[in-house]
């Protein structure tokens, strides 16, 4: 079985498991038949491989040049705040103070366009910048 994670919108996505392998996956959903694997979705889709899943979305990856940058500490405050962590929690983790890990927060929310932490971590894992652990 493969982990397929689908964004149907920037914000809103689900997780099912497919009974194929994962390149088979993506070559069906990437030439325009994923009604196969995926009947209820409408597209057009792409699909690339992360780790052990498949990551669905609406439209093909931004290229590489045009991805927002994180810093490392950015990365790791995203990477906790998929886990789940709150932003007091990951302060006490990480060993700064709540208003500063705030900042990371509202920085990487305005580089990505997004409203809230959720919003935040689902358009994150879309271009690629977090790979989940599901």
């Amino acid at each position: 079985m493969t982990r397929v994670l689908i964004f149907k919108e920037p914000d809103a996505f689900g997780v099912v498991e497919i009974n194929a392998p994962i390149e088979r996956i993506i070559r069906a959903v990437n030439q325009g038949r994923w009604e196969a694997y995926l009947p209820d979705a409408k597209g057009p889709l792409f699909a690339r491989k992360q780790g052990d899943i498949v990551v669905i979305t609406r439209s093909a990856p931004v290229p590489e040049e045009d991805l927002p940058k994180l810093s490392r500490r950015e990365h790791q405050v995203l990477v906790l705040l998929g886990e789940g962590l709150t932003t007091a929690q990951i302060a006490l983790k990480l060993g700064l103070r709540p208003r500063t890990i705030r900042g990371y927060v509202a920085n990487m929310k305005a580089r990505l366009d997004a409203h809230n932490i959720q919003q935040l971590v689902a358009r994150a894992v879309a271009l690629g910048l977090f790979k989940p652990e599901l």
